[in-house]
């Protein structure tokens, strides 16, 4: 017995050419029967003169008037144009094969489904934060290439296993006065950099749970890191900047100087070759790697009104700088590091207190303080928002991204650390027969940092 499909191509369903899909060019001198509206071309020759439009001149009647916009509607041939009783060859645009259904049907199998990128608006997972310092100053949240996230927790810095879950303590400060505000992974996630009140800055091998090498230099407490390969730049409430080399056992250490207040944000392009610092002092600069021994910025951006902690470099456009202004600001603002111009500025009407950009689509993924205490993610370039990601109860504070670039982990003031798969690039619908887990709110995990 033939199979279904066989039957249907005997049937020889055919899709036949209509007059607009006819693919012969044609004559110069003779006329094509087959582009012709016969029909509609015998009706125009065989209609009286006295029903043809009248001169505009004559007033004509309702009924007129009518019968005139009708004939109007009439005489255009398919493509609205005004209808041609002799026709010597087709358009260009319309000019295609007569197909079979079939094989319509199995082109349109061929074309790729457009699959619908999916953005939660709920965290994916959800880890308790005991003490988590909230203080707008510090940076105290990365995630290293090596997938394991580090977070201070008052006195204390925990590492967290994103691969099998495990918890580590790394140390404990005995010293109430004392405490971590800043960590840092380096590039390669095999040193952790950790800055403390007290002025000093220590290497850990976080393998094997040890303190490699302690750096000094700062007069008060270090809020901000930053890697540029082997070199570990740092920021304090002393406002200097300090390019520590540690490779070197020496003194071999460089100076920025160019803020008047409390340096909060720091961050290294992807290339090394900039550095952007953020101050209490609402100042933004931007300093050359080439000119590490000099305190002559490249770019000094005055247009915020509020401590700038926020920045974060484009993945895709090199010398774009996006940085977030605090409570009396509110902006974020995208900076061209070649002309030293801002190309946007867009109100987000809250603290801006971090900024991730995503790797995989032209969007950025900012956190909010006071009046919203909210992630939202906005386009890029016309910083339109896309989506508000809610959850947090006091403000998000800290943003890292995974290795992958799929998911953000943000951390707030209600000693809750969040994990979100706003960056994930969206699924084929073959490799996704059913709903994720993650799609549903009672596949949250919650469990302790510690």
């Amino acid at each position: 017995m033939d199979s279904p499909l066989m039957r249907l191509c005997e049937r020889e369903w055919f899709s036949a050419p209509s007059s607009t899909r006819f693919c012969d060019p044609g004559d110069r001198f003779i006329p094509t029967r087959s582009l012709m509206n016969l029909d509609l071309a015998h009706c125009l020759l065989t209609t009286k003169d006295s029903t043809r439009i009248p001169d505009q001149s004559t007033i004509l009647t309702p009924k007129e008037e009518y019968r005139r916009k009708l004939e109007e509607s009439l005489t255009l041939d398919a493509e609205g144009k005004p209808f041609r009783m002799l026709v010597f060859k087709p358009s260009p645009r319309s000019c295609k094969k007569g197909l079979f259904l079939v094989d319509e049907m199995m082109q349109d199998e061929k074309k790729p489904s457009r699959t619908l990128r999916r953005i939660p608006l709920i965290a994916d997972r959800i880890l308790d934060g005991p003490k988590l310092m909230d203080d707008y100053y510090l940076n105290l949240l990365d995630w290293g290439k090596n997938n394991i996230l580090a977070i201070a927790l008052g006195p204390s810095l925990y590492l967290w296993n994103a691969t099998n879950n495990e918890v580590h303590l790394l140390l404990r400060i005995e010293n109430e006065e004392d405490y971590p505000s800043s960590v840092s992974w380096s590039d390669d996630g095999r040193t952790l950099a950790v800055g403390f009140a007290s002025s000093i800055i220590e290497l850990w091998d976080t393998a094997a749970l040890c303190k490699v090498r302690i750096l000094e230099g700062h007069m008060a407490r270090v809020g901000s890191l930053s890697w540029n390969n082997k070199i570990l730049t740092s920021g304090s409430r002393d406002t200097s900047i300090i390019n520590h080399d540690v490779r070197s056992f020496g003194r071999s250490t460089s100076y920025f100087g160019g803020h008047t207040q409390e340096v909060c944000g720091l961050r290294w392009s992807s290339s090394g070759n900039l550095l952007a610092s953020g101050g209490n002092d609402n100042i933004v600069h931007v300093w050359e790697s080439s000119k590490m021994g000099s305190s002559k910025f490249l770019h000094r951006f005055t247009d915020h009104t509020a401590a700038v902690r926020a920045l974060a470099w484009c993945p895709f456009q090199s010398h774009r700088l996006a940085s977030g202004g605090g409570t009396a600001d509110q902006c974020i603002k995208i900076w061209n590091t070649q002309s030293g111009k801002c190309i946007q500025s867009t109100n987000t009407g809250a603290q801006v207190c971090a900024l991730e950009w995503n790797r995989h689509q032209k969007e950025i993924l900012s956190a909010h303080g006071y009046n919203q205490n909210q992630l939202s993610l906005w386009t890029y370039p016309s910083m339109s928002k896309v989506a508000d990601l809610g959850g947090h109860t006091a403000r998000v504070l800290h943003l890292s991204q995974s290795p992958d670039g799929s998911t953000v982990v943000s951390a707030a003031a209600d000693e809750t650390i969040r994990f979100w798969k706003v960056f994930e690039p969206p699924s084929s619908s073959s490799s996704r027969s059913s709903i994720d887990e993650s799609d549903n709110l009672f596949s949250l995990k919650r469990m302790h940092i510690r």
